[in-house]
């Protein structure tokens, strides 16, 4: 699934690459030392199916990542990636 991620400013690999369980997967300094330094502003990280090549849809802000497995995340929501989500998606919340 296409998700919203942070940055880090200072490597710019994804903030959760930053988090325990993942600096293994790396050879980073910044991420095996936990400190990310993340883009205020997310980015759309598209993901495609196969086969067939389509972008997945958007997973909603909050949403589970890789559900079920040793590689689960939850998606950032801050106010940030939720107005993302929206243009993205097309949506409007209402206030």
């Amino acid at each position: 699934m296409s998700v919203l991620v942070h940055l880090c400013r200072s490597c710019g690999h994804q903030q959760t690459w930053h988090s325990a369980g993942n600096g293994g997967y790396t050879s980073c300094r910044c991420c095996r030392a936990y400190q990310c330094d993340p883009e205020p502003e997310p980015v759309l990280l598209q993901t495609f199916s196969f086969p067939g090549w389509r972008v997945e849809p958007l997973l909603v802000p909050g949403s589970i990542r890789n559900p079920r497995s040793m590689h689960s995340t939850e998606c950032c929501s801050c106010d940030a990636c939720l107005a993302a989500y929206d243009r993205l998606a097309g949506t409007a919340r209402s206030a």
